[in-house]
């Protein structure tokens, strides 16, 4: 009877870490996505700047007024990009911190055994 506890425990405990692994993962993935957003709207500003440009320099006409809304909105996104890249670091640090702590208690917990 002592077999089937054993064995209850260790796939409860290999389940959590699947969970646990499952929303580290998913975490990670709608960082990427929401640093893929921010990129593909940057994109697009920088062809709005550009159409922008061209006008003016063919026309001969400032476009000023057009021209500073886009910069900001361009500031502000590579702005939100860093602060993405930076959670995403932040994230991989983590994981890699949290995976060492496991392994220093695992060869420890051997060590013990030992």
């Amino acid at each position: 009877m002592a077999d089937w506890k054993k064995i209850r425990k260790n796939v409860g405990t290999a389940t959590n870490k699947a969970i646990e692994k499952t929303g580290e993962l998913a975490d990670m993935a709608s960082m990427h996505v929401k640093l893929k957003t921010l990129e593909a709207k940057r994109k697009e500003q920088y062809a709005k700047l550009g159409k922008l440009t061209y006008r003016q320099l063919k026309s001969g006409e400032s476009q000023a007024e057009k021209i500073a809304p886009v910069i900001e909105e361009l500031d502000a996104l590579q702005e939100k990009i860093r602060a993405v890249l930076d959670d995403i670091e932040r994230a991989k640090k983590e994981r890699a911190a949290k995976a060492e702590a496991q392994k220093t208690a695992k060869d420890e917990a051997k060590k013990d055994a030992e």
